[in-house]
């Protein structure tokens, strides 16, 4: 595949993005409140009025039900990933896409977001289990 400029990246990025909406049913409007983005930003990416800024497209691809990653694949002439059914760690994506976190700083960040989830299943276990005996002795 030729090696597309940056307007022919847009483009296409653009067609995908408008074509994966329609076929999932969803306004511009809805979608772009799925990706958490403004509406003009969203149509901006869909018409390909300018390019589409890096720390919007863990939204897009959450939007398009894409895997993440795959605003890049298409932007070097690849194509994108379905999420299927697997849903997206959208706090994890959060830190992993950011462009500005370098990489240590973003494993720290997703180590402390995985320890904070085991204390919190822990003590939502050790509530459930005082919630059950408070019941069996009523």
């Amino acid at each position: 595949m030729p090696v597309m400029d940056e307007a022919g990246q847009r483009e296409r990025l653009a067609k995908m993005i408008g074509v994966r909406r329609l076929e999932l049913g969803v306004s511009a409007a809805a979608a772009a409140r799925t990706a958490g983005i403004d509406r003009n930003t969203w149509s901006a990416a869909e018409k390909g009025e300018k390019n589409t800024q890096p720390h919007n497209f863990a939204g897009i691809e959450r939007a398009l039900r894409w895997r993440p990653g795959s605003i890049a694949a298409i932007l070097t002439g690849g194509e994108p990933t379905p999420a299927d059914a697997e849903p997206v760690d959208e706090e994890l994506e959060l830190v992993r896409t950011d462009p500005r976190l370098p990489e240590d700083m973003k494993e720290r960040i997703i180590a402390h977001i995985r320890e904070r989830r085991q204390r919190d299943r822990a003590a939502s276990l050790e509530d459930t289990r005082r919630v059950i005996e408070m019941f069996k002795r009523s």
